[in-house]
This record gives structure tokens, C-alpha cells and sequence, in this order.
């Protein structure tokens, strides 16, 4: 059965039924797998802009490794964003709709496995609770992570997410390594409320001359009973992009280059910011 079709009905579900919603899915093309767990992975950011290092991130969820049914793609909200922004470049703002729009028109995100989430965060987790109840009556089970970069980990809580708790947790260190996240013996360093992390090489020897075969999955299960049991993955890329992307340089840089600010970002059309961020998105 397609991850679409159960997407729809949730989405009519929680009244999320605009064009803009449901043309956001059009491309999805992921089914279900009956026999297995099929994870979707929550990836969630400002995106202003987008750029290679959220690249690096969110093509990380869908890495074999893994195996993830999907990726969804969560903007934050412009109130979110007009409070981060308040001290540092606050003229380069795009719109929560803006940046939905650009995400789902970047060539290098694949369509087939990627959407994104143009409304506002309430309607998200009876969304998700739809989508978990109408694929387990007939038979699949569907679970959600959230999808972060190791900056955004907290040890003591890592739980802890924006704008809703998970029971699971995805970190990648793709677009950035952080050497505290390990211990000496090379495992990741323990959670809080987690148990020790296994690692699972998904039955493949790793490729020693392909880099994109030199992945190593961590996972960890809550020490508690709770219910939907807790779990955490860490992706550890051996060798992560050396580029070290800061997003309000590249604000910076761009405002200055491109005489940018709010009024004329706006009057850009889409295609005109995947063009303008070519160079940031790695294209």
C-alpha cells in the first residue's frame, strides 16, 4: 500500500486539504512494507535560507544504513523564525510558506521519498497519530523520528525537540562532527535515560575506498517501559563534510553581495531563490 494514500486521508483528517498541502505529496512514491517497521524521519529547521549543510542532513535520513520509509520536511513557523532572527540579519526573512515552497523545489531532494510540511506545526501530531492509526488497522507500522544535527543534541535530554517530544531520535554528524558526542572506544557517549548504543552495519562489510559507504549506524532503546518505547540512532559518517556551514554568515554574506533584504526577497519567485542559493545548495 503507498505512504501516499495514507497521507491524504490524514491530511483530510486534520482538515489540511489546500493546494498547497496536498501538491506537496504529489510525487511520493514509498510502499509501505508489511513485514517491517516503516520509519518516518521528521526533519525540522528554519531553512533561511536552505543550503548544502541541510542538504547534508536531511539526504543522511534516507541512507540504506538506516532504511527509512521517508523524510518530511518541517519549516519553522514565521513567528519562530522572527524571534531568531530579531538579532542578527533580521531583513533576510522568508515567509514559513516561501521557504516550503523553495525546499520542494530543489533538483537534489528526491521527490519520491521527500515532502514537505506547509502548514502550521498544530495540526502535526494528530497528523502523525492518523497516520499511525489508519496504516495500523490495516496491518504496517509506522513510527516517527525526529531528524537533527549533533549541534542540536542535548545529552542530559535529547528528547528534547521543537516544537514536539519524539520517542525516537535521528542524529547525524554529516555536516558537522562533534568529538564529545564519542568516547574513547569510539562508540557515541551515553544518553540520558538510554541504554548502551549497538552498532549495526546492516549485515555489509564497509567500503574502505567509497566514502559513501563508510557509514556506521548506532542505535539505543530507553531504559524505561514506556510506551511507544524510546529509541535513538546516531549516524556516523567516518568522514563528515569538512565544510563547516554557519547560516548567519551565509545571511550576511548574501545581504551584502545581493543588496537582499525582506521586500525584495518576497518579489523573487521561486525558481528565482533555488537560482539565487545555487551556489550555498551545492548545485
Amino acid at each position: 500500500m503507498s505512504l501516499k494514500y495514507y497521507i491524504e486521508q490524514s491530511l483530510k483528517v486534520v482538515r489540511l486539504t489546500s493546494h498547497s498541502d496536498l501538491n506537496k505529496i504529489q510525487h511520493l512514491d514509498v510502499t509501505l512494507q508489511a513485514d517491517n517497521e516503516n520509519l518516518i524521519v521528521i526533519y525540522g529547521g528554519s531553512f533561511n535560507p536552505p543550503h548544502k549543510g541541510h542538504l547534508n542532513v536531511l539526504l543522511s535520513g534516507l541512507r540504506p544504513e538506516l532504511g527509512a520509509a521517508a523524510v518530511l520536511i518541517l519549516p519553522s513557523e514565521d513567528f519562530h523564525l522572527r524571534n531568531k532572527l530579531a538579532s542578527s540579519h533580521p531583513d533576510f526573512f522568508l515567509s514559513q510558506s516561501r521557504r516550503a515552497d523553495l525546499l520542494a523545489a530543489i533538483p537534489n531532494i528526491p521527490k519520491d521519498r521527500v515532502w514537505v510540511w506547509s502548514s502550521t506545526w498544530y495540526p502535526l501530531k494528530p497528523f502523525m497519530e492518523t497516520v499511525v492509526q489508519l496504516t495500523q488497522a490495516d496491518g504496517f507500522k509506522v513510527a516517527f523520528a525526529h531528524l537533527v544535527g549533533p549541534d542540536n543534541l542535548k545529552l542530559d535530554d535529547p528528547l528534547d525537540n521543537y516544537p514536539y517530544k519524539l520517542p525516537r531520535m535521528l542524529i547525524t554528524n554529516k555536516a558537522r562532527h562533534v568529538a564529545e558526542h564519542f568516547r574513547d572506544d569510539g562508540r557515541p557517549a551515553m544518553w540520558k535515560g538510554f541504554g548502551e548504543w549497538s552498532r549495526y552495519d546492516n549485515g555489509k562489510e564497509r567500503d574502505t575506498v567509497n566514502e559513501e559507504k563508510e557509514v556506521v549506524l548506532w542505535t539505543c532503546n530507553g531504559v524505561d517501559d514506556s510506551y511507544p518505547k524510546r529509541k535513538g540512532y546516531y549516524l556516523q559518517f567516518l568522514r563528515p563534510d569538512p565544510t563547516d556551514i554557519n547560516s548567519t554568515n551565509l545571511r550576511r554574506d548574501l545581504i551584502q553581495t545581493h543588496c537582499l533584504n525582506e521586500e525584495r526577497l518576497s518579489r523573487l519567485s521561486t525558481k528565482a531563490l533555488v537560482e539565487l542559493f545555487g551556489e550555498i545548495l551545492g548545485n
